[in-house]
């Protein structure tokens, strides 16, 4: 494939007259033009998004910030974005922040110097000055999945609240009544939605939520380990657990069989955000899976909406869905 170097050797001028006589600026005499854009069709020469981006001042790059690259849920995103910029010439960087301070201020001055044209955004908020910086920023941005407290942007997210309760209802259906949360970081809004619908599901089941069963504050495999060994520990341990996501669950998985337990004879187990591994275990973990791959197209959809010029985007609000699996089971007294 022929390059701007090519088409420059070809009219005997330089990359830089190349440039100038593609974009017709009148510094250019037409007698270079011509020859420029002879030797362009004679090499079937097209510029890249890229450098038209580049020559028109703007970024032809879009960014997507998550926490943890290695999360299969933040995966999906990525891919769905990607295959939507893609579609429109744009590609897609993406970065963890590992909620790291420094590194989401880093993300901001990224979008504030022109890297990116855009920015969606699954990692927000582990430092007040971030936050403010962001709201203050003049770039394109879209959220998904949770939106940071005092943050006004589009918005793409499941049902959290509803998918929860019904999904934690399945345990009372069964004849649980000691079910228990691994909940997320209190400012978290996903958490709050999560925890708003486990509640939900015991007032449906016509029982008080028992506040001992509910653990805040939990993130990968160490937080759902740490919290379901706590759970276990109990006088009365309960006999079903909802966690916060996969990687919470990975973690409370281990620390059941670490226990020497089963599922789900001893204690089911319920799973926010599916993952390829969850039907290969023993037995398989029944999960609410959120359409990821679809978030991440509807995210860069917006994105590119934003980038052309609207303002006025709703948020978006895609359905979840409860897969059964192996791990859900009545309780032994039951």
């Amino acid at each position: 494939m022929a390059g701007i170097r090519d088409v420059a050797r070809l009219a005997g001028v330089s990359t830089a007259t190349v440039t100038r006589a593609l974009r017709d600026e009148a510094s250019v005499t037409a007698e270079t033009k011509a020859k420029v854009l002879a030797a362009a069709a004679r090499l079937d020469y097209v510029p890249s998004a890229a450098a038209r981006a580049l020559s028109q001042g703007r970024s032809s790059v879009l960014g997507l910030f998550v926490p943890d690259i290695v999360n299969p849920f933040y995966a999906s995103v990525a891919q769905g974005m990607a295959d939507r910029a893609a579609e429109e010439r744009y590609q897609l960087v993406i970065a963890g922040s590992h909620l790291n301070p420094e590194r989401e201020r880093q993300m901001v001055t990224s979008l504030h110097d022109g890297t990116f044209a855009g920015l969606a955004a699954t990692t927000l908020g582990t430092d007040e000055s971030f936050r403010s910086a962001l709201t203050g920023q003049r770039g394109p941005l879209v959220l998904v999945d949770r939106r940071p407290r005092g943050l006004h942007a589009p918005l793409v997210r499941t049902d959290n609240r509803k998918v929860t309760r019904d999904a934690v209802g399945e345990f009372f259906r069964l004849g649980h009544t000691k079910v228990a949360m691994i909940s997320g970081p209190r400012d978290f809004d996903t958490a709050c939605q999560r925890l708003s619908g486990f509640r939900l599901a015991y007032r449906d089941a016509g029982l008080p939520v028992r506040e001992e069963y509910i653990s805040h504050g939990h993130l990968g495999e160490d937080g759902g380990h740490r919290a379901m060994t706590q759970l276990l520990a109990m006088p009365e341990p309960p006999t079903a657990v909802f966690c916060f996501n996969n990687l919470v669950t990975v973690g409370a998985l281990m620390a059941i069989r670490a226990a020497g337990l089963k599922i789900p004879t001893d204690v089911s187990l319920l799973a926010f955000d599916d993952m390829s591994l969850f039907p290969l275990v023993e037995p398989p973990i029944t999960a609410i899976a959120q359409p990821a791959y679809e978030m991440g197209r509807a995210a860069a959809e917006l994105l590119l909406r934003r980038i052309a010029g609207e303002t006025d985007l709703a948020d978006i609000v895609l359905p979840a869905t409860l897969i059964t699996r192996e791990s859900l089971g009545p309780p032994l007294s039951v």
